[in-house]
């Protein structure tokens, strides 16, 4: 599911994919990199030179004279200094004008700390040692910071500290730092895959050629970032998303008044967030959202009149009530908090955020009802309220027009909803308000909305019958678990064709189970466990669902043999079939479902052997057999039983249980996990089923299976 509200879509940074970025040639990276590391060692070579010689002063030392040739040949100046006794050295050594150094150092002593410049190797001195030896421009010095040349010399010098100060010589695009051009050009065009606009990346210049914005996304930039960006004052975009810089954000920040964009999203920063940003004025960005910050938000971002978008989610440790002050903040359209621990209620002053479009409260701690002012905002596109401790109903959500995500789930919301209930909402394209108290029957005119994709209402106090469904192609998704639903399932349930997610386990339905369900073509996920289906066979129409990946028939009096054709689901992960009647063998064809990592065929009357075929199914981690009729695991071959050959069960992480127990065994199985004695239940009689509820961050796709807090496996497949 496309998720076009998402703050990372959102901060202005059209980025570059990782495939595109990898896409550079082999040999353009290893050039850059060989480049970066020949920097680096130059430098260190010249330091340990000039050490050896002691023959110029300490203050001029910071420069690094001397450089030991590595894979290049370094320039040489005026041959001075000369190693008598190393003829081979002799030949790339390099001398420096001392007074220049000495210049360098003195001046670059009003951006940097003189100890930061004199420490071996520090990422101020190495930038010196460039900008005073390496760097093929050599700018002239200047005599102050009054100079004509001292701003070009300035943001040479303090983009050359970025660079080492935040790992360089690993980034995965250099952007053509220390290259013999200007630093207007250090920089790339990228295009983004989904929009096909090109964006600069990298250094990119205003029309008095000051560095106007720096944007690396995505670039493996690691380690803190350097006071000396503070002096970079013509910065309107600072744009860092998604790399490991570390620690807190530099005072001196506060000294770039013309930013209008700072994003530092998912990176690893740590501390309170500064007031100190209050004072950015131009802001209209913001996003810290991703990091590992605490505290409470300042009361000083309030001053920060021109935000659009405001980013502070999963920083986990953000404390504290939302902050009154934020009020004034009147040009918001994005506010993202997502995934702290903010307490108390939800602001009412928030309704007079009339322009905003996206409001994410989502796992946190608020409580109280929503306020009635929320009303007001028809510009909201986005609205999430899950994961927190709200009450009340949902009634104020049924006047935002323009509302496309509704996520309520796992709050105390409590309503008997109706033919009315969020009908108004044409808009909408997710509904997920599971994990409530919402009672009443589930409303027809919800399948009749246009571009709904997404109902999700599990766990709730929904009763009655499933409607006549409508012919829709555009819902995706329907979980309605956990609730009293009763009656059949109508035979109309086919007409909801573009359906790949229906999860209609543990209700009260009734009757057959439709076979016409077999004509739901796209489905990949049909869970309908735990209901008081008709004794009948697994419906042969199931054998249509090519696409299947999860099916779970548990606990639905099932019958007759397991068809053979169930091996034609080549796609299956999960297959559960737990708590049924089924009789006869297991199919050998079976061994055709390569991706199947769980089969749960426990509680059945199924009898003969385990199929050998079936050992050599490459990813199965569960297997359940308990409570049949099993007497046998196959033979493999004369030397090799099943228990030889399977790839995962009886290793650790796995689980395969039996009816093995001593000292009566229905047979043996020396790779399984438990052994359950002849008529007795294994997992302590309680059911092995696999967790319904999917992520929504995730496009309602399942990243793992939770069968109990023991047993959790991500997805491979």
């Amino acid at each position: 599911m496309d998720r076009n509200d998402d703050e990372e879509y959102d901060v202005g940074d059209q980025l570059p994919t990782v495939q595109e970025i990898h896409a550079k040639s082999h040999s353009d990276l290893k050039n850059v990199h060989s480049y970066d590391e020949n920097q680096r060692r130059q430098s260190r070579k010249k330091f340990l030179y000039f050490a050896g010689t002691l023959v110029i002063i300490v203050v001029v030392s910071v420069s690094i004279i001397i450089a030991v040739g590595g894979e290049e040949t370094p320039k040489t100046s005026n041959g001075i200094g000369k190693d008598k006794d190393d003829d081979e050295r002799d030949k790339n050594v390099i001398v420096v004008d001392k007074n220049r150094s000495k210049a360098a150092f003195e001046f670059l002593g009003n951006i940097s700390s003189p100890s930061d410049l004199m420490t071996p190797f520090s990422s101020q001195q190495l930038a010196s040692n460039w900008i005073t030896n390496d760097d093929e421009f050599q700018l002239e010095i200047p005599s102050s910071m009054e100079d004509s040349n001292a701003d070009k010399f300035v943001s040479r010098y303090v983009l050359a500290v970025l660079y080492y100060a935040l790992g360089g010589s690993s980034w995965r695009d250099n952007f053509n730092f220390f290259s013999g051009v200007d630093e207007c050009f250090w920089n790339r065009v990228y295009t983004d895959t989904s929009t096909k606009a090109a964006s600069l990346f990298g250094v990119t210049c205003n029309e008095q050629l000051h560095p106007q914005a720096i944007m690396m996304q995505y670039n493996n930039l690691k380690g803190s970032l350097p006071t000396e960006i503070g002096f970079l004052t013509a910065l309107k975009t600072l744009s860092f998303s998604s790399n490991r810089i570390e620690g807190n954000l530099p005072s001196q920040i506060q000294n770039l008044r013309s930013l209008e964009i700072l994003t530092f999203y998912d990176n690893k920063l740590t501390g309170t967030i500064p007031a100190l940003l209050g004072s950015l004025s131009n802001l209209s960005k913001l996003s810290l959202s991703a990091n590992r910050m605490d505290g409470s938000i300042p009361d000083e971002l309030g001053s920060l009149t021109a935000l659009k978008l405001l980013g502070m989610q999963s920083c986990r440790n953000i404390t504290g009530n939302i902050p009154d002050t934020l009020q004034s903040l009147t040009h918001l359209e994005r506010i993202f908090l997502s995934y702290n621990k903010l307490g108390g209620p939800i602001p009412s002053w928030i309704g007079n955020l009339t322009n905003l479009e996206v409001l994410s409260l989502s796992n946190n701690g608020l409580s109280s009802s929503i306020p009635e002012s929320l009303s007001s905002l028809n510009k909201l596109t986005a609205l999430y309220l899950d994961d927190n401790a709200l009450t009340g109903d949902l009634s104020v959500i049924e006047n935002l027009s323009n509302l496309e995500s509704l996520l309520v789930e796992d709050n105390n919301f409590e309503q008997t909803i109706d033919s009315n209930f969020l009908a108004s909402l044409d808009k909408l394209r997710i509904i997920d308000a599971s994990n409530n108290k919402l009672k009443g029957s589930l409303p027809l005119h919800l399948f009749q909305m246009d571009e709904l994709q997404v109902i999700d209402l599990h766990a709730n106090e929904l009763n009655g019958n499933l409607p006549d469904f409508p012919e829709n192609t555009k819902l995706l998704f329907l979980s309605l678990y956990e609730n009293n639903i009763d009656g059949e399932i109508p035979s109309s349930i086919s007409n909801l064709k573009g359906l790949t997610h229906l999860d209609l386990s543990t209700n009260k339905f009734t009757g057959a189970i439709p076979t016409n369900i077999g004509d739901m073509l796209s489905l990949t996920y049909l869970f309908l466990a735990i209901n008081n289906f008709d004794e009948g066979i697994i419906p042969d129409n199931v054998q249509k669902l090519s696409n299947l990946k999860e099916l779970s028939l548990k606990g639905t009096s099932r019958t007759g043999v397991i068809p053979g054709w169930i091996g034609n689901l080549e796609y299956l992960i999960l297959l559960d079939l737990d708590s049924n009647g089924l009789s006869g063998e297991i199919p050998p064809s079976m061994s055709n479902l390569k991706r199947l990592n769980f089969l749960l065929l426990n509680r059945n009357k199924l009898t003969g052997v385990l199929p050998a075929e079936m050992h050599i199914l490459p990813q199965l981690k569960i297997l359940l057999l308990d409570n049949n009729d099993i007497s046998e695991l196959g033979r493999v071959n004369k030397e090799n039983g099943f228990c030889d050959k399977t790839p995962y069960l009886g290793k650790e992480g796995s689980v395969f249980t039996s009816d093995c127990s001593l000292p009566n065994p229905e047979l043996e199985c020396t790779c399984c996990t438990e052994c359950c004695g002849n008529g007795a239940s294994c997992n302590d009689g309680s059911d092995f089923l696999a967790n319904h509820d999917l992520i929504w961050e995730h496009g309602y796709d399942r990243i793992k299976f939770v069968f109990s807090d023991d047993h959790i496996y991500v997805r491979n497949t």
